[in-house]
């Protein structure tokens, strides 16, 4: 007798979604694209931290990335944009009155106030002083 195993395209999401830097991750871009830098900075995540949820994001199919010249860009791809909107649509109340992401949030439009051009223009250089914990935990 064979056993089912769940498609794993679904396990790869459940996954992805069972971490909480991974949902910040996902609920600043799904604001739209966004550079590596303007990410570590709003999230306080260091870029090696981000890259390995990145990775795993990318690995099941919730988001995208291209580079432009320096710089690394991300975005969620369909199947992002559709798990994005129905999970967070779940979970409403919990994510908006989530400090860590309000925090998140305020610190993403700080941020993005920072382009040229609706492009990342600065690099990580522009971080503040001293903010740098590197835990970026929930």
């Amino acid at each position: 007798m064979r056993s089912s195993t769940p498609a794993k395209p679904i396990v790869r999401v459940a996954a992805a979604l069972a971490d909480g830097n991974r949902v910040r991750i996902l609920r600043a871009i799904s604001g739209g694209e966004l550079c590596v830098c303007e990410l570590c900075d709003a999230l306080d995540l260091t870029q090696s931290t981000l890259s390995t949820h990145l990775r795993v994001l990318r690995d099941a199919g919730l988001t995208a990335s291209r580079k432009q010249g320096k710089w690394s860009y991300h975005r969620l791809t369909l199947l992002g944009c559709t798990v994005t909107e129905a999970f967070f649509a779940c979970f409403e109340q919990a994510l908006s009155a989530d400090a860590r992401l309000r925090s998140d949030r305020r610190n993403l439009e700080r941020r993005l106030a920072l382009r040229e051009a609706d492009r990342c223009c600065v690099g990580s250089e522009c971080r503040p002083v001293g903010r740098r914990s590197g835990k970026g935990r929930p």
